[in-house]
């Protein structure tokens, strides 16, 4: 698999044509990595789209679980060719969260609160906040310490709410990280006043976006 996925960075990076070469062989011989790899190949010249969506859905349905993510958001946002097709996208997200894939079960969230592929649902949302979070993504733990603080889509729950916004700010999700500098210079029934913390937290969160600024959806 490392093998493949050298050739993979060759093959996108640098076009190397032995890289290709070797992509084309390996994912011809049924191996989704190489098929998910080659997709990413052809994906970067538009006129070779139509191979990158062949060989995306034949590594999606072999089971590669970032092939599975990488369709559901060519379906979501209409790329390499495809229409935007809500429906599909969801489809595509949900078997990638079921292999716990932590930004497609977001994603379900996401469009389960806007009715987005599926009817609009809050609990559900929620449901899949709460999956996205256990699976470790950051944003999602916000989003569901703001439900639980608002009681939106669940009960309220200032326990659990405060728990997931420092898992959040824990893994240093900027928003999170200037959530609680903010409850520690006002101070709250759940943490003592701390203006000096505070300061440290917010210069966390201001340095967190400048370095990290793109990496969540």
């Amino acid at each position: 698999m490392a093998e493949i996925e050298s050739a993979g960075i060759q093959a996108v990076h640098a076009q190397h044509p032995t890289a290709l070469l070797a992509l084309q062989k390996w994912a011809t011989a049924g191996y989704p990595v190489a098929q998910r790899e080659l997709a990413f190949a052809y994906a970067t010249k538009p006129e070779t789209h139509t191979q990158t969506r062949t060989w995306l859905e034949k590594a999606a349905k072999g089971g590669d679980t970032e092939a599975q993510f990488q369709l559901a958001e060519a379906y979501y946002k209409g790329r390499w060719g495809l229409k935007s097709d809500y429906q599909q996208a969801y489809n595509w997200y949900e078997i990638a969260a079921n292999n716990k894939e932590g930004r497609a079960s977001f994603m379900l969230a996401r469009m389960s609160k806007y009715g987005q592929g599926t009817s609009q649902d809050l609990a559900t949302s929620v449901r899949w906040l709460k999956t996205a979070s256990e699976q470790g993504n950051a944003q999602a733990m916000f989003l569901l310490s703001n439900a639980y603080a608002a009681g939106e889509g669940t009960d309220k729950n200032p326990a659990l709410a405060r728990k997931w916004l420092e898992e959040s700010a824990e893994l240093e999700y900027p928003v999170a990280i200037q959530a609680l500098a903010m409850e520690l210079e006002t101070g709250s029934q759940h943490v003592e006043k701390d203006a000096v913390k505070a300061r440290h937290l917010i210069k966390e969160a201001s340095d967190e976006r400048l370095m990290r600024w793109n990496r969540y959806q």
